[in-house]
C-alpha cells in the first residue's frame, strides 16, 4: 500500500503545502490504492520536509521524486499524449512554479509582518503557551534565513510581486483558451500549477499576490476546473 504523509489542511486547501497537494494529486491520478497521513511536524522526515511517500519499505521525499517513483514503479506517464516539445515546456513550467513562484508565496506568508500574524495563528495555534512563542520565533527565523539564502527574501515586497506577475503572466499565456495547459486533458504541469495558484489566492485576507491571479478570469476558471477534475474529492468533502 502506498502511504503518503502530508502537512495538515490550511488556507482553504487540503494541505497547507502546495507540494503536499501536488503529491496527493499524483497518487489520486495514479489509480493505485493509497492512504494519507497528516502530520504537522516534519523534523523526523527524510530531508526534514513533507510530502513523503512510503512504499515497500522505502521512503521517497519530495513531490518531484514521488512523481518519478510513481512513473517508474507503476508504468505511469503523467504527460501522456504530449510531444517532446510540450514535455520540455511542461518541465519548465513546473520548475518555474516549484522553484520560483513558490518562494514568493512562502515569503508572502512568512516574511510580510501583517501576513505572518495570520500564518502564525493558522500553523501554530496549538503550541504550548509558555514555550510556544519562543519555538515559533525560532521557526520563523529559520524560514526567513531560508528565504534570504534562496534569494527571494532579499527583494522588497514590491519586487517580489513584480516577479510573481511575470510568472503568472507566463501561466496565463500558456493556458490561453484551453481547458488545461496542454489541451483538454490535465497533465503533470497542471498538477503543479493549480495547487500553487491555489496557495497564492487562498490566504484569508486579500493580498497583492492573490489579486494578480484573481484579475485573470480564465485563470480563476482554470483553478476551479482543476479542483473538480483531478483533486481528491473525498479530501475536499472533509
Amino acid at each position: 500500500m502506498l502511504k503518503l504523509t502530508v502537512f495538515p489542511p490550511a488556507f482553504s486547501e487540503i494541505s497547507g503545502s502546495p507540494f503536499s497537494v501536488k503529491a496527493w494529486i499524483l497518487l489520486e491520478q495514479s489509480g493505485q490504492p493509497y492512504e494519507v497521513n497528516v502530520n504537522p511536524d516534519p523534523r523526523k522526515a527524510p530531508k526534514g520536509k513533507f510530502p513523503v511517500l512510503y512504499h515497500d519499505g522505502k521512503a521517497i521525499p519530495d513531490s518531484d521524486h514521488i512523481r518519478t517513483y510513481m512513473e517508474k514503479t507503476f508504468g505511469i506517464d503523467y504527460d501522456a499524449g504530449l510531444s517532446a516539445s510540450q514535455r520540455a515546456c511542461a518541465r519548465a513550467l513546473i520548475r518555474m512554479v516549484d522553484e520560483h513562484l513558490y518562494f514568493i508565496v512562502y515569503a508572502n506568508r512568512w516574511q510580510v509582518d501583517k501576513h505572518w500574524a495570520i500564518t502564525k495563528d493558522v500553523f501554530f495555534n496549538n503550541m504550548p503557551k509558555i514555550i510556544g512563542p519562543f519555538i515559533v520565533k525560532q521557526i520563523r527565523k529559520g524560514a526567513l534565513q531560508q528565504l534570504t539564502g534562496q534569494g527571494i527574501g532579499r527583494h522588497s515586497l514590491e519586487e517580489q510581486i513584480a516577479r510573481a506577475k511575470q510568472d503568472i503572466d507566463a501561466i496565463a499565456a500558456a493556458l490561453g483558451d484551453k481547458e488545461f495547459l496542454f489541451g483538454d486533458t490535465p497533465t503533470a504541469a497542471d498538477f503543479s500549477v493549480v495547487p500553487m495558484l491555489r496557495a497564492a489566492v487562498g490566504f484569508p485576507v486579500e493580498t497583492e499576490l492573490a489579486a494578480l491571479v484573481k484579475s485573470r478570469e480564465h485563470l480563476v476558471a482554470y483553478i476551479d476546473r482543476g479542483i473538480k477534475t483531478f483533486y481528491p474529492q473525498h479530501a475536499l468533502e472533509k
